[in-house]
């Protein structure tokens, strides 16, 4: 008698599960290398600091994407296999990513500018007051 086939679901593919588990790892481990990256592009001692390199910043832009691409990549593989905790726990993990990648980014985002109001304009109705001139209101 012959076996009856196997379908995928009696032994769900081991590669998608792979991929994802891999992905969340690397999600992660960059989200927890970019603190580094970053105290790496902005430490000195003693001398003068110019900031970060051209490299340091390439290398930046080069993670953020990663990390883009595999927290996506876990999470469509997660909703794919319908894995609910998997989903949760992949968000968690990306949105973990996100706040890494603002916190800590290279160049480093200047949060007082963000925080500073601009000046008010300029009043176009504004006659100046000169001394001596007996037009100033009030004398």
């Amino acid at each position: 008698m012959p076996r009856p086939a196997l379908s995928d679901r009696d032994h769900p593919a081991l590669l998608p599960t792979l991929v994802e588990a891999l992905a969340s790892a690397a999600t992660a481990g960059i989200a927890l290398f970019l603190p580094l990256l970053q105290f790496g592009a902005y430490f000195c001692i003693g001398g003068a600091c110019g900031g970060p390199d051209a490299d340091a910043i390439r290398l930046y832009r080069v993670l953020v994407a990663v990390l883009a691409t595999t927290a996506a990549t876990t999470l469509a593989l997660a909703v794919r296999r319908r894995a609910r905790r998997a989903i949760r726990w992949h968000a968690v993990v990306a949105v973990a990513g996100l706040g890494s990648a603002v916190l800590f980014a290279v160049p480093a985002v200047d949060w007082a500018d963000l925080l500073r109001e601009d000046p008010p304009p300029p009043n176009p109705h504004y006659v100046p007051c000169y001394s001596g001139s007996n037009d100033c209101v009030g004398g």
